[in-house]
Parts: structure tokens; sequence; C-alpha cells
């Protein structure tokens, strides 16, 4: 056993619970000192009895720290990242990723879950793309996705929602590192895909971000990081535009304009800063894809669209009178969101004593005492299993014949 990498894994797994040193130690009956060079690996020896009893409070399995996760090592990973971002913020953020899948997976086999324990995928087949551009390509999809779910040119509500609904897969919003927009993982050994994207305080970011990442997923793009910066690829432009037109589909944006005029006349000027502002707040994007949609639309010429760039989403809520709802959303946008079906299975196998609180405190990304407080508030509290009685006579029987065949 590699004591290294085992320390490693323990200080890995106890940052990861909230622990120091001290309160671990006492927790799993080390001292302060031993447990410090069980994690550096300098301690001679560690038996997979103090594992075990390490594991135990951490609230894991004990291959968890002997072997690591099999989860981690056989992911499909999409990022959609800013390439300058440093290593150390990249393999933070797939931990937290991973960790969510590995928590579904570590699930597995508990009888009271039976309804929750596999994503029920649905596989929809994007169509031949007609267009030659990715800009053509990524309308299509969008048109397609749209005519499937009966949406019409109406906003769409949800967009994590409509992921889940229409493919199936578990969507969450975690605190990854600011630089990271979002991840899609796939465990191909359980067939199940995670979308993760960034809690953050901008909630268009974080829309669009769910709709580009559902984009690869449909066209089957696969692993591979998604860059935000320097030149986009065509993948990239493609998945940009299937978010723009998903989320703010050009005929809507026509229908909400109507015949009255609201644009301006030929000899006025065009879609000015409030009307685009109301469009951008109607379809829930940003102001600057909305601005991308009416150029698309001739409404607007690229001069005119780079001089209305510059407003903020909370200048602009401000400015024109939806301050208040706005900081509402942003509230809900910078909230950790777990998987709605993983979390139903943490649930169901902390009742069933299968998992402690801490673990669903750390899904649900709050404190323990909060999350036991909603918990008991809800009914939700872990069952009483009563014990069953050894029957002493049978067991003197059994172990009397085992000592007779030694005999014999």
């Amino acid at each position: 056993m590699d004591l290294v990498a085992v320390g490693r894994r323990v200080r890995e797994e106890r940052e990861r619970a909230g622990y120091g040193q001290r309160a671990l130690a006492e927790l799993a009956g080390f001292s302060q000192p031993t447990l410090h060079r069980i994690e550096l690996g300098t301690r001679a020896q560690v038996t997979l009895a103090e594992l075990d009893r390490l594991a135990d409070a951490l609230d894991v399995p004990v291959r968890q720290l002997t072997t690591g996760s099999p989860v981690r090592g056989r992911v499909h990973i999409a990022a959609r990242i800013d390439p300058a971002v440093a290593e150390d913020d990249k393999e933070r953020a797939l931990r937290l990723v991973v960790e969510v899948l590995e928590l579904d997976a570590r699930l597995d086999g508990g009888a009271d879950d039976a309804a929750a324990a596999q994503q029920h995928r649905r596989r929809l087949t994007a169509p031949r793309p007609i267009g030659t551009t990715p800009e053509e390509q990524g309308r299509e999809l969008a048109t397609h996705v749209r005519s499937v779910l009966g949406l019409g040119t109406a906003p769409v509500a949800d967009v994590d929602e409509l992921i889940e609904h229409l493919t199936g897969v578990d969507t969450a919003v975690l605190r990854l590192p600011q630089p990271v927009d979002g991840f899609t993982v796939t465990d191909p050994a359980r067939d199940t895909t995670l979308i993760a994207v960034r809690a953050c305080d901008v909630p268009e970011r974080q829309r669009f971000t769910f709709a580009h990442e559902l984009g690869h997923l449909l066209q089957g793009d696969g692993a591979e990081v998604h860059q935000l910066g320097g030149a986009r690829t065509p993948t990239e432009q493609r998945c940009d535009a299937f978010a723009r037109h998903l989320l703010a589909p050009l005929e809507g944006i026509r229908t909400w304009l109507g015949p009255d005029g609201r644009v301006g006349t030929a000899a006025g000027p065009s879609v000015d800063e409030r009307t685009a502002a109301l469009l951008a707040r109607h379809f829930r994007v940003s102001f600057p894809v909305m601005l991308i949609q009416l150029e698309c639309l001739d409404l607007i010429s690229t001069a005119r669209k780079d001089a209305l760039k510059g407003p903020t989403g909370v200048e602009l809520s401000q400015r024109y009178g939806w301050g208040p709802a706005y900081e509402q959303e942003i509230d809900v946008s910078r909230t950790v969101r777990p998987p709605r079906r993983i979390l139903e299975r943490a649930v169901s196998a902390y009742r069933g004593q299968r998992i402690g609180v801490r673990v669903l405190a750390m899904l649900e990304g709050r404190g323990v005492e909060e999350t036991q407080a909603a918990l008991r508030e809800a009914g939700l509290v872990p069952e009483v299993r009563t014990a069953k009685r050894a029957d002493v006579t049978r067991l003197a029987a059994r172990s009397h014949s085992r000592h007779e065949s030694g005999d014999r």
C-alpha cells in the first residue's frame, strides 16, 4: 500500500469534510501528531483497521482511502473554461463535480431508492444539419429542440429542468472556481452524465452555460475542453449559436417587437437601449446576447451593437424597473443546487442510516446544523433499526458442531 498516496487521500477527504486535524483525530481515536504523520505518509505502518476508523469518521468507503476513486479514473470530461485558468483551479473544479458522481455510485445497491437509482436517459436524435456555417447549424438544432418540446417562440423558464426533461441527464449548480463556467462529466460504466455550472452572480450567464453544454451533449461532441478565450472553434461557435437561438429565438423577438413600430422607423434610430434591455429581460439572456440576435435580424448594425454594449445586468435592472426582482434572481444563481435525482437518493440513504448528515450537507452546499434542522423540520430522520436478538442455543449448537467436525 502506497502510504504517501493514502495520506494524501486522507487529507483531501478531511479537508472536503471540513475537519481540522485535531477534530478528525478525536473522532477516529488518534492523536493529532499520529494523524499528521499518516497524512504525510511518514508513519511506518497504517493498518486497515485504522483506515477503517478514519473512513468511518469521514463517512466514506475505506477503498476511497486505500485505492482512490474508481469513478475519477474512468469519467469523460468536457469543461467550459478560460484557457488562462490555473491547473489547480481546473483540478479543484473537477474534483467537486466528480465527488457528486462518486456519491451517486456509492449509493448503488440500496433497496430503498430503486426509482431514482438510474438516470432515465432519453436519446434525442439531432437532425442532419442543412446549414454550412456553425451559426446556421446551431440555429437549426435549437429550432428542432423547441419543436420537440412544443415551446414555440416563448421564453425558456428553467434551462436545467429543460435539460433533464429532454435528455434525462443530471444538472447541478456548484461552487466551482471562478474561471470555470461549467463541466459536463460522464461516467461510462454507469451511463450517467452530469452537467454542472458555476454558482455566480450573473443569472443569464448561468442559463447560457447550461444551454451551451446541452448543445455539446446533443451533438455528441464528447470529452473536450471548451475554451472561452482566444479563437473560437467551429464547435464552440455552433454551441454558442445553439444557446442563443434556444434561449432567444429570432421569431420570438419579432413577435415581441410586433408591427407597431416599437423599433423605430427607417428614418429614425433602430432599437434603442431600453428596447434591447426589455427584450433581454423577457428572454432571460444577457444584454450582449440580445444585441447579437438583433444584429442577426438586421435591426441594428454592427456599429450600433458595439455602441450599445457596456451596461451590466444590474445597471439595466435598476435603470428600467426590475431591480428588486433581479436581486432575488442573483441570490438564486449564487445558491448551490445539487442534482435532484442524486439528492433524492442521498436523503433516502440518510434515512436508512447508510450515510451521515455531513455527506448531505456537503452535497447541498450548506452547514451540517442547517441541513440537520431542515431535515428534522421535514420529518426526515434516520430510521431506528431494531437489533435482532441472537438465538444463543442455536449459536452454541453450531459452535459445538464445528468443534466436533474439527476433531474428526
